[in-house]
């Protein structure tokens, strides 16, 4: 009995931070649609050193052992953006990746639950790795696929386990999938909304500008701090946060997929589209050592990847609602896919999408998108 018994710790030190890294790749290892981030990526995005997304959280790690083996993790975090933003009394969840054991489960949630109580928390919300702005979710549909980079892969027992430990939904995320070189001619209200682009002539459509990476990301986060500012559960980029991002991405930013619309001559409206790196990353367990490296470029550069993400997209306020901010996302939802066969690219991801931003998702409908991922967000009071 001592033997099957769980124990929770914490994350304290190098050793028990290295088991909590390395568990996911462990326990989704061998499935056939588990496609595994690079190891130091994750690494780098839970060290406060590398990754300013972690200013102002709190956050304690939590391991759970079964005979002295690693059979789960999971993160309690406050958000004092979010607590001041919103000022519910709420506290997050994340990197929750159990064994199929509800009993684990049930342990690991506990005390997360009694962490935050003890901070003065009333909800507990997630799962966030690690805020609003990155991945979020428990991937309920759509296990029939591979999940491309930055979104989440889990378990099908995972909504039942939470459910059945009374956490109920909050919200819906949803992904959609769209092949580009289908749908076409496009529907008439789509040509339509190109046609009026293209006669405004105070709209005008360009490229991102060579070598100014940092200040067109500073341009398009505005955009997107501002279209989104009333979104459900938003929490605006931080400058840092902006400056990490433009960082990060400068590996693998395409000219081609990062567009922006302007209005006499101000930007308006922005994409981006980038490559899958899940596809890269195939087959190497997250290690780019010793030769993942190699294969990593070669796929990139050389053989060339097949699928992409649209992460960020956005239409400033003052177009909400307009035909002309419709024709925005509508000529820039183009640009992107065409730019994507340009070079090679056959499938995109557009997420994530609230399952209530009907504006947005008539648009994705449009370009022949279609849902085939949905990720839930579970709230639960603290007792």
């Amino acid at each position: 009995m001592v033997q099957n018994s769980i124990s929770v710790i914490p994350v304290k030190d190098k050793k028990q931070l290295k088991q909590f890294l390395a568990f996911p790749y462990d326990l989704y290892r061998g499935e056939e649609n588990w496609r595994p981030p690079l190891r130091f990526e994750r690494g780098e995005q839970i060290n406060p050193k590398k990754n300013p997304g972690l200013d102002g959280l709190e956050i304690q790690h939590f391991l759970a052992l079964q005979g002295g083996k690693v059979v789960g993790r999971v993160s309690a975090i406050i958000n004092a953006s979010h607590l001041e933003q919103y000022r519910d009394s709420t506290g997050h969840f994340g990197f929750f990746d159990v064994e199929s054991d509800p009993k684990i489960a049930e342990a690991l949630m506990a005390v997360v639950e009694q962490w935050l109580k003890d901070r003065g928390m009333t909800r507990v919300l997630g799962p966030f790795n690690l805020g609003i702005n990155e991945e979020i979710g428990i991937l309920i549909d759509g296990f029939d696929s591979p999940n491309v980079m930055l979104m989440p892969h889990g378990h099908k027992d995972y909504p039942t386990t939470l459910e059945g430990m009374g956490f109920r939904k909050a919200k819906d995320v949803i992904a959609f999938w769209a092949n580009m070189h289908e749908g076409y001619p496009r529907p008439k209200i789509v040509n339509l909304m190109l046609k009026l682009f293209e006669k405004t002539k105070e709209a005008t459509l360009r490229p991102m500008k060579s070598g100014k990476l940092l200040s067109e990301v500073e341009v398009a986060i505005d955009i997107f701090n501002d279209a989104w500012s009333e979104n459900w559960g938003f929490i605006p980029f931080s400058k840092a946060q902006v400056k990490h991002m433009a960082t990060e991405l400068k590996p693998i930013m395409m000219k081609d997929f990062f567009w922006f619309c302007e209005y006499e001559g101000k930007p308006a409206a922005f994409i981006l589209m980038l490559p899958n790196l899940n596809e890269a990353a195939e087959g190497l367990d997250g290690k780019l050592l010793p030769f993942g490296w190699a294969k990593l470029l070669y796929r990139i550069k050389v053989k060339g990847l097949k699928s992409a993400r649209i992460p960020l997209m956005g239409v400033s306020k003052e177009f909400r609602g307009t035909r002309l901010g419709t024709a925005m996302a509508a000529v820039l939802s183009e640009k992107a896919f065409e730019m994507g066969r340009k070079h090679g690219y056959t499938h995109v991801e557009m997420s994530w999408i609230l399952e209530d931003n009907q504006s947005m998702i008539r648009i994705i409908e449009q370009a022949k998108g279609v849902p085939y991922k949905t990720y839930r967000m579970y709230e639960k009071p603290i007792k």
